[in-house]
C-alpha cells in the first residue's frame, strides 16, 4: 500500500509540474520606454519624436518613432488631388486633417491612381503598406492592445474611448467620407486610414481602428493617410 501511494504522489507531481510547463496564453511584455522612447536618437540619427516640414506648402508635422519605423503623428493636411477638408464642422480639418481618394479619378471603387500614391506624402515619406502596418500592430504589442495604445487620450465626445497613447503615434478617430457629403459613422468613433495595398481590382485595404481592436478592411470613398519615413 505505502508503494502505490508513493507511486501516486509521484503522478501527481508530475502532472502539476506538466501543468506548469503547459503552453499558455503570451504575456504582454509591452514597454514604451523600450519600444518607443520619447529620448534618443532612431536609425536616421534624428531625435525619435520631433517635427519636420513639408516642403510642398510649409506645413509642419509631428512625427515619432515606434520600434524601427518613423511615423507621423499627425494626419496628412496637404491639398492633393481629389482630397477636401471636411468644413461642415468648424476646425475638423486642423483637427482630422484632410479627406483623400487615391484611385483613378477620385472614384470610390477603381484601380489605384500609382502617381498620386508615390506623390501623396511628402519628399522622404510614403504611404504604408498593410505589412508596413502589420509591423506597427506587432511593436505595439498585437492587434489586442495596438488600437489602445495608439489612440489619442483626448475627449472626442461620448461614443468615444480614449486610449493611452503610448508612444506619441496620437490617432484621432476621423472615420471616413461618404459619397453624399456626410461622415460615415465611424466619425469619432475609429481612425481609417489608406494603406498602399489593393485589395483586388477595384477597392483598396484599409487600417482601421479605436481602442478595442484592429482590422484590415475595404475603402471608404475618402479616407485619412498617415505616412511612414523611408
Amino acid at each position: 500500500m505505502k508503494s502505490k501511494f508513493i507511486l501516486f504522489t509521484a503522478f501527481v507531481s508530475l502532472l502539476w509540474a506538466c501543468s506548469e510547463d503547459s503552453p499558455s496564453e503570451p504575456k504582454d511584455t509591452f514597454d514604451a520606454n523600450v519600444v518607443c522612447p520619447a529620448e534618443g536618437t532612431n536609425a536616421y540619427g534624428e531625435p525619435n519624436r520631433g517635427s519636420f516640414t513639408d516642403e510642398r506648402d510649409g506645413q509642419v508635422y509631428k512625427y515619432t518613432t515606434i520600434g524601427n519605423q518613423v511615423w507621423m503623428a499627425e494626419n496628412l493636411k496637404f491639398d492633393a488631388p481629389f482630397s477636401l477638408c471636411y468644413d461642415k464642422i468648424e476646425g475638423f480639418c486642423d483637427t482630422f486633417g484632410r479627406f483623400y481618394s487615391l484611385h483613378v479619378d477620385g472614384e470610390f471603387f477603381g484601380l489605384f491612381d500609382q502617381d498620386l500614391v508615390d506623390t501623396i506624402c511628402p519628399a522622404g515619406w510614403h504611404m504604408p503598406s498593410v505589412d508596413e502596418w502589420k509591423m506597427l500592430v506587432e511593436s505595439m504589442g498585437g492587434e489586442g492592445y495596438v488600437g489602445r495604445r495608439l489612440m489619442s487620450s483626448s475627449d472626442f465626445g461620448e461614443w468615444y474611448t480614449p486610449g493611452t497613447d503610448d508612444c506619441g503615434f496620437n490617432s484621432k478617430p476621423a472615420g471616413g467620407w461618404l459619397v453624399d457629403g456626410n461622415l460615415s459613422i465611424q466619425s469619432y468613433t475609429v481612425s481609417v486610414y489608406w494603406t498602399s495595398t489593393a485589395r483586388d481590382a477595384q477597392t483598396t485595404f484599409t487600417s482601421s481602428f479605436n481602442s478595442t481592436g484592429l482590422a484590415f478592411d475595404i475603402n471608404s470613398p475618402k479616407m485619412t493617410i498617415r505616412c511612414l519615413k523611408d
